[in-house]
Formats: C-alpha cells, sequence, structure tokens
C-alpha cells in the first residue's frame, strides 16, 4: 500500500499542507496577540498621558491648577467602578501611593510598584483578582512635585477571549480544511496519474507475439515521455533480438539440414545392396568429410551464441601481430598448396595489446577465406603496417571477389556470398566473428571488392588504446 505512487503523493501533500498551514496558523496567532497588545499599549499610554497631562495646567500664580485629590474626584468610566479592569496609580519617588482611581481604592487594592523610569515601560501583571493585565509604567518631572511615577492597567480579559475564539476558529477550520484537501488531493492524483494508468494498460497487452506494437507518446504527461521513448527503445531491441534468434535457428537449422541430408543419402545409397571394400571406404570419408563439416557448423554456433550470452572474453597480452600470422601461414600452408595459391606477407613486426587466441581466430577466418574463394594458381598478400598509431593489416586476394550489393552484407550471420556458393561450401558465420572479435579489440575491419578481380580485407587495431571487450 505504502509503494503506492498516489498513496505517496497524498501523505506528502498533507505533510507540507499540515506543516505550512500549522505554521501559519501560529504566525497569525502571535501577530494577531501582538496587534491586539499594541493597541492595550496605546490606550494605557494614553491614559498615562493624559494623568500627567492634567497636573501640568497651572494658574496665573503659577499654582498647579488641580491636586492629586482633584485628580481622583475627576475620574469617570471604567476606573470610576469597582474592580472595573481599568486601573491607575500615582506614586513618588519613596514609592508612596499619592492616587488610586477609584477603581481601585473602592476594592482597597493597589497595582505593583514599579522603579521609576522616564520613558514607558510594559509588563504583563497579575492585578486585583488575579487577573492578567497589561501595564504601563512612565515618570514625570515636575517643579512643584518633583518626580511622580504613573501607572494605568488594563485587564486583558477581552484579548484572551479574543485569542481564544481565533484558537477555536481555527481547531474547526483546520479539520475541515484538511479533509477538503485530502479528498482534492487524491482526485487531482488519481487524474494526474491516467497517463500513467494509460502506458500500463499498453505495455501489459505487449507479448512475443506482437513485439511490432509501440507505445505513443504523443498526448503523455511531459514526466511520462522519457519513460515511453525508453520502453519503445527496448521493444525495439527486443523485437530485434528475437528476430535474429528466430533467423539464427533457421539459419541453423539450413546449415546443419545439407550435411544430415548428405550423410542419409551416402548411407541410403551404401545399403542398396553389397558393395566392395572401396566402396565403402570411400562412403566413410565423404561421410567424415561432412561430420568435420558440421563440427566445424556446430562449433561456430557455439561461438557465436557464447558471444550473445556472455560476451568476449579479451585477454590482454602483448603480441607481435607478425608472429601470429606466421603460425596462421603454417596451419593453412596445406590448403593453399592444395589449389596452388601463392601467399605472401610483408611488413615489420608491429606489437599491440591483444587477445592472441582471437586474433588468430580472426585471421585464420579471413586467409582461409581468401585461399577457399581464389583461383587456382592465384595469390594472396598480406601486409602489416602502420597508419596513426594504429596497427594496419590487410589481405589481398586474386579470388572470385564480392559485388558492390553484398560487401555490407557479408559480416552478417549466416550470409554467403551467392558466387561463393557454386564453388564452396561455407557456414556463413566467420565473418561475423571476425567483426565481432576485432570491433571487441577496439578495431575495424572494412573490404573493398571487385567481381573477378579480388578483395582487400583491411583490418585496423589500437596498438596503445585497451581492448573494449565485453
Amino acid at each position: 500500500m505504502f509503494n503506492s505512487i498516489k498513496i505517496k503523493l497524498v501523505v506528502w501533500f498533507l505533510a507540507v499542507f499540515s506543516i505550512v498551514f500549522i505554521g501559519l496558523e501560529v504566525f497569525m496567532y502571535y501577530k494577531l496577540e501582538s496587534v491586539v497588545v499594541s493597541l492595550v499599549d496605546d490606550h494605557l499610554k494614553s491614559t498615562t498621558n493624559s494623568l500627567a497631562n492634567l497636573l501640568t495646567v497651572e494658574d496665573e500664580h503659577g499654582q498647579i491648577a488641580m491636586g492629586l485629590a482633584e485628580v481622583a474626584q475627576a475620574t469617570t468610566g471604567d476606573y470610576a467602578e469597582k474592580l472595573s479592569g481599568h486601573y491607575y496609580q500615582i506614586y513618588n519617588q519613596a514609592g508612596q501611593i499619592l492616587v488610586r482611581s477609584p477603581s481601585l481604592s473602592l476594592a482597597g487594592a493597589s497595582l505593583p510598584v514599579s522603579q521609576e523610569s522616564m520613558t514607558p515601560l510594559y509588563d504583563s501583571v497579575v492585578g486585583p483578582e488575579n487577573r492578567e493585565m497589561r501595564m504601563i509604567t512612565q515618570s514625570f518631572k515636575y517643579s512643584s512635585m518633583g518626580v511622580l511615577t504613573f501607572q494605568a492597567a488594563e485587564s486583558l480579559d477581552q484579548t484572551n477571549r479574543l485569542m481564544k475564539s481565533f484558537k477555536d476558529i481555527v481547531m474547526i477550520i483546520f479539520p475541515a480544511i484538511f479533509i477538503i484537501c485530502t479528498v482534492g488531493v487524491l482526485v487531482i492524483t488519481n487524474w494526474a496519474l491516467r497517463s500513467l494508468r494509460a502506458f500500463t494498460a499498453k505495455i501489459s497487452q505487449i507479448t512475443e507475439e506482437n513485439l511490432s506494437d509501440r507505445v505513443d507518446e504523443k498526448g503523455m504527461a511531459t514526466e511520462l515521455e522519457p519513460l515511453a521513448l525508453s520502453f519503445n527503445t527496448m521493444l525495439s531491441q527486443l523485437e530485434g533480438s528475437f528476430a535474429r534468434q528466430k533467423q539464427f535457428l533457421s539459419n541453423a537449422s539450413h546449415e546443419l539440414r545439407t550435411p544430415t541430408s548428405i550423410i542419409k543419402s551416402f548411407c541410403d545409397v551404401m545399403l542398396t545392396r553389397e558393395r566392395n571394400t572401396e566402396d565403402y571406404k570411400e562412403a566413410i570419408r565423404k561421410i567424415g568429410d561432412t561430420v568435420n563439416r558440421m563440427c566445424d557448423i556446430i562449433n561456430r554456433l557455439l561461438v557465436v551464441s557464447r558471444f550473445d550470452t556472455k560476451g568476449i572474453e579479451v585477454k590482454s597480452a602483448r603480441i607481435d601481430l607478425k608472429d601470429i600470422l606466421k603460425d596462421v601461414l603454417k596451419l593453412i600452408e596445406p590448403s593453399a598448396v592444395a589449389k596452388a595459391v601463392n601467399i605472401g606477407l610483408s611488413g615489420g613486426n608491429i606489437i599491440i595489446r591483444g587477445d592472441r587466441e582471437g586474433l588468430t581466430e580472426v585471421f585464420s577466418n579471413i586467409i582461409e577465406n581468401a585461399i577457399k574463394y581464389n583461383r587456382s594458381g592465384g595469390s594472396v598478400d598480406i601486409t602489416v603496417g602502420e597508419d596513426n598509431g594504429n596497427a594496419v593489416i590487410t589481405v589481398e586476394d586474386t579470388g572470385i571477389g564480392i559485388s558492390a550489393g553484398e560487401t555490407d552484407k557479408i559480416f552478417d550471420r549466416f550470409y554467403r556470398v551467392e558466387a561463393s556458393r557454386t564453388v564452396t561450401v561455407g557456414s556463413g558465420l566467420g565473418l561475423s566473428i571476425v567483426r565481432t572479435v576485432v570491433e571487441a579489440h577496439g578495431g575495424k575491419i572494412d573490404v573493398k571488392s571487385e567481381v573477378g578481380k579480388g578483395s582487400v580485407f583491411t583490418i585496423t587495431l589500437p596498438k596503445k588504446a585497451g581492448v573494449s571487450g565485453k
């Protein structure tokens, strides 16, 4: 359940929403409280200023027109009602309370005396009846009375009720908004994931029978387009792999059918009547040759299969290309002599890092083909050289040649040049293996040919670069 993208999106959205909402409400709560308390402070300052101004009014003789007692008697409104929550008091430098508002004096109460200060000091205190109050303390200097300190206080009951109402509203609104957002994000997420569901439905319909189908990238969400493109690319690779596998099996069956048919034919002919010893020996020799051909095909099939499944294991070592070519020529010399083909090897000793066994297979295939498809009395010239820091090996023959339309196909598996079918037999796997091994060494192989005149195979191998392997 918790692996669901939709559930994760909903949970993350609601978590972020809750954090932001709660943070915003906390900020608003303290901001509102600050504003309300600031209003109370302004009212308290106005009260102390009014009281202080009353004592600064003088008559024509320079005497204060209103005494402290008269200030208390002139008090009206909330300050005149007992324990109304609005209080003031005035005291001298000795801390002696000189005047209290009727709201205090009627209850026999007073405010906590603070240290004198010529600038307003605001504080939250506990006043009469243990009520939370906001209080201002400010001192004023008079020529006739010295320094007097004025205190005014106001109950925070209304402020506290306002803040409680705010919290109650938030506690009601938050669950409601949370539920609405939950439903909303579920709907939006469900709608947003419709492309993914369509994509899933489409790929679930694709099997090995319809690998040619593709996911339509148009109309998909932008985030899904790379996924659809990658999936289509994978399908193309799978389709190609399946096609090659089917073609491989078909070609392998075809290649093995011919020698098995030959063996069966010889057996059937030999069993039609009694034969002499020479006839049987000849039949066995031909069957043996056919079996050898089958073994060669099977071995090459195993090599190709190993390349496909495990890749090429390139054992890099320091090797001399000319020495490898000399060893190859010793092995295939009987074939050249039998067909009267003259082989020449020229060039210096080129040292590279590579797989000796793999390159021996490469040169054997190329040179064997140069002999096999050559004319009697023809030639094969092998040259070893360098070009731009690379080792270059060319094998030039005077054989039947390859048409321009077939030079790009001869490295495909099981492909054989049409003209070669009437000249000799083969598996059509040799050059495919050659190209795979050369490319695994980081090199390349090219061919130039003209029908009736011969072919030139050019193998380029890096001398210093490491093999690519696979």
